[in-house]
């Protein structure tokens, strides 16, 4: 009878901490693969946070033994220092005193607001687990809760940009450990006996279970995806019709950042964006590199374009007809322009991806033409060409390493153009999806009808409006929303916001130039980038000469990511156009006719005229002995004066310096020679951190100095992006931080 109780103390204790809590572990491994699918709309911070939680939270469950309530309290408990230590968290401090309600509700709010978003989301994560662990201790609900998380994954592994095979293999092993926990425990309340024969005697059990497990864990992951061989019934009655398969994930897939932004400061970072239905915000600029570009003409890196505007953003055309492609064609099914004299040019480009993010599309110089090769491409990769927007889609986004394409570039002839229609009734295709518009205020149309009025041709009105965007609203990526009382993004920015980016000029273009008739569609990409070789090359001098038509290899990174609008015009095609402001489209210009000049007959009387005697000539020894005299007598003492001027020398050789050079470049110069002299102080900048990254870094390290660092870089930024022209105070102010810094260290 003693040994009896003994087993059965010790079985109860086992109990206590394996058969009611360990299903709790498995539970917590299902909900981080769920999880996973918010990766790339989390912050960093975000999923350090969560994986902390829930680290501890499953420590707790494990290690301590007490009612449910103290467990729940640690665990809420290391929630909060979780985010404390992992998040930009800052504390205020304690203050003086605590005096009344009103003090407290204040220090409440300073130390609490921190924690938003962290918190919430982290110790949701905890009570999800805590809940659907309760649900999970019977069976049936356990089998439901593991077969709708398999499901789930499987159905966003299948419609949405995601890879998630391996999160599917860990959420069944866990799901199968998860019911042998339940087994055992009816083992143990309907035979217990039975029980207590296998609980004396744990690994004899657990050994097996972890080694069948194991070994399916590892097939499941190991084993080589082969291609889909049925896909879903969706996708194949679209295929059938030649359609393409929309992307629930958002139209333009995801790399690195977001240029939608929905707040007035910065919510986001730029780069390019998953949806476009939502277009406005403001953003932070990330200058982490994409892709590089080798390239025989420097060109915009055009991806998707949009047809269908809501008045909030874009939306794109559903089952538009498509064509399968693969590599190795040559020539693509295009519409080539038929207007005599529109020549195009044949640019290559090879792309080498930087990150291991999916791409939606793949980019090119104007409308591709032929995909000649790509590698690192997985093996599930589908991509199609859809013909009227020009676009090399996949079907489902898809890991690329690197990739060429080649692409016809119309050469811009404005003569031809200005005698051709925008409006075209012959056009390949529809064009009246890209004259569509949702109901806009009457001042929308207004202001277009005002801003054309002196054009007589539809290429001159289309400039017009070009014009007016870029020359009148200044750039910048942190708009003041709180002025927006239009529904409308378009009115609200040409007559509220009065200031944006990108998505906002070339939306408020397109919006206009519809409202004039134009045929006219919305364009996302990237820009240029930077070619290092002409930047050094233009920064060093010795003669350098850039390549006329601009062939290099660019660094493209999330802050080129970029939006712009195209119009058609008869017998030409769709034409670009360039409205925000401080950006211009590099497109192939024809060559001006050449201007024939009378000839003039040369003088003979001028040919044989003796050159001029100069003064010091004339006046002999004595004239150059007084002029050097003079001269070393005025640098002797402009010297003496400039050293005890040494601020007044130093803004005089910088003019000196930049002569010749705008506000903007200057500024771009002394951040390169600021960089050089923190360098040379010991703050040296890692390989793979950006600028502002770096700048985070040393006004941590110096604190003083820090409204200086932060100053420099927001001037820098402006200047090297914000496309506006600076002025002189901006150069006087850049400059007196940097030399505030210089001085410090």
């Amino acid at each position: 009878m003693i040994a009896n109780a003994g087993r059965r103390v010790e079985t109860g204790y086992f109990r206590k901490l394996v058969l009611e809590r360990l299903h709790r572990l498995f539970v917590i491994v299902i909900v981080l693969q769920l999880i996973q699918v918010f990766k790339d709309y989390w912050w960093p911070e975000t999923y350090a946070v969560v994986y902390a939680s829930v680290a501890a939270a499953a420590a707790i469950e494990l290690l301590v033994s007490r009612a449910f309530a103290l467990r729940l309290v640690l665990q809420m408990a290391a929630v909060l220092a979780a985010v404390m230590l992992l998040a930009p968290y800052e504390w205020s401090g304690w203050p003086d005193g605590l005096k009344g309600w009103e003090a407290l509700r204040e220090f409440a709010i300073v130390n609490g607001k921190p924690l938003h978003p962290f918190f919430e989301i982290a110790a949701g994560v905890v009570l999800v687990i805590h809940y659907m662990a309760y649900l999970g201790t019977n069976k049936f609900r356990a089998i439901g809760f593991i077969l709708m998380s398999i499901a789930t994954l499987a159905i966003i592994d299948s419609f949405f940009p995601l890879e998630l095979w391996t999160n599917i293999a860990w959420a069944v092993v866990a799901g199968l450990g998860w019911l042998v926990v339940l087994h055992l425990r009816q083992l143990r309340d309907r035979h217990f006996d039975s029980w207590s024969a296998l609980a004396e005697r744990p690994f004899e059990l657990a050994v097996p279970a972890i080694i069948v497990i194991g070994l399916l864990m590892l097939a499941g992951i190991a084993v080589p995806r082969a291609p889909v061989l049925l896909e879903d019934p969706y996708t194949l009655w679209l295929q059938a019709q030649n359609k393409e398969v929309p992307a629930f994930s958002g139209e333009g897939g995801y790399i690195g950042g977001d240029t939608n932004g929905s707040g007035s400061g910065p919510s986001s970072k730029s780069g390019y964006g998953r949806s476009d239905t939502k277009i406005g915000g403001g953003f932070e600029f990330d200058y982490s590199p994409v892709m590089t570009v080798d390239t025989s003409q420097k060109a915009y890196w055009r991806g998707e374009t949009k047809a269908i505007y809501t008045g909030q953003g874009w939306n794109d055309r559903k089952g538009m007809e498509t064509t399968p492609a693969s590599p190795g064609e040559d020539e693509l099914p295009s519409n080539k322009p038929t207007l005599e004299g529109i020549e195009t040019r044949r640019v290559t480009q090879t792309f080498h991806i930087l990150r291991k993010d999916r791409l939606p599309v793949l980019f090119g110089a104007g409308p591709i033409d032929g995909l000649a090769e790509w590698e690192g491409v997985n093996g599930n990769a589908r991509l199609t060409w859809n013909k009227e927007e020009q676009e090399l889609k996949f079907q489902r986004s898809a890991s690329v390493e690197s990739y060429t394409v080649v692409s016809d570039m119309i050469v811009i002839d404005e003569d031809k153009l200005r005698a051709t229609r925008a409006k075209a009734a012959a056009a390949p295709f529809d064009l009246s999806p890209y004259e569509q518009l949702p109901e806009i205020p009457s001042r929308v149309s207004e202001l277009a009808a005002t801003i054309a009025a002196d054009a007589d041709n539809d290429y001159d009105a289309a400039k017009a409006l070009e014009s007016y965007l870029r020359n009148t609203y200044p750039y910048t990526n942190t708009p003041d929303v709180s002025l927006q009382k239009s529904k409308d993004i378009a009115d609200a920015f040409l007559f509220e916001i009065k200031e944006g980016y990108c998505d906002y000029y070339s939306t408020a273009f397109v919006v206009l130039a519809r409202s004039l008739g134009l045929p006219t569609r919305w364009v996302k990409g990237y820009a240029t980038g930077s070619n290092r070789i002409d930047e050094e090359g233009i920064r060093n001098g010795f003669g350098y000469v850039a390549d006329p038509n601009g062939a290099g290899t660019y660094t493209v990174r999330n802050a080129d990511a970029h939006s712009w609008a195209e119009v058609y015009f008869e017998g030409v095609g769709w034409v670009p156009f360039e409205p925000t402001s401080g950006f211009t489209v590099p497109q192939p210009i024809a060559e001006a006719a050449p201007v024939a000049t009378p000839d003039v007959p040369v003088d003979a009387g001028d040919e044989a005229a003796p050159e001029t005697e100069t003064a010091a000539q004339s006046g002999g020894w004595d004239a150059a002995a007084w002029t050097i005299t003079g001269g070393s007598l005025l640098v002797v003492g402009v010297a003496a004066l400039l050293v005890r001027r040494r601020a007044w020398t130093a803004t005089v050789w910088r003019r000196v310096r930049y002569r010749g050079t705008t506000p903007n470049q200057r500024i771009v110069r002394e951040m390169e020679r600021l960089i050089a002299f923190l360098g040379r102080r010991g703050l040296k900048r890692s390989q793979h951190d950006t600028l502002r990254e770096s700048f985070a870094a040393w006004s941590g390290r110096f604190a003083s100095l820090k409204p200086e660092f932060e100053g420099v870089l927001r001037k820098f930024e402006s200047a090297r992006y914000g496309g506006q022209a600076g002025g002189e105070s901006d150069v006087e102010q850049f400059n007196a931080m940097a030399d505030k810094i210089r001085k410090s260290l």
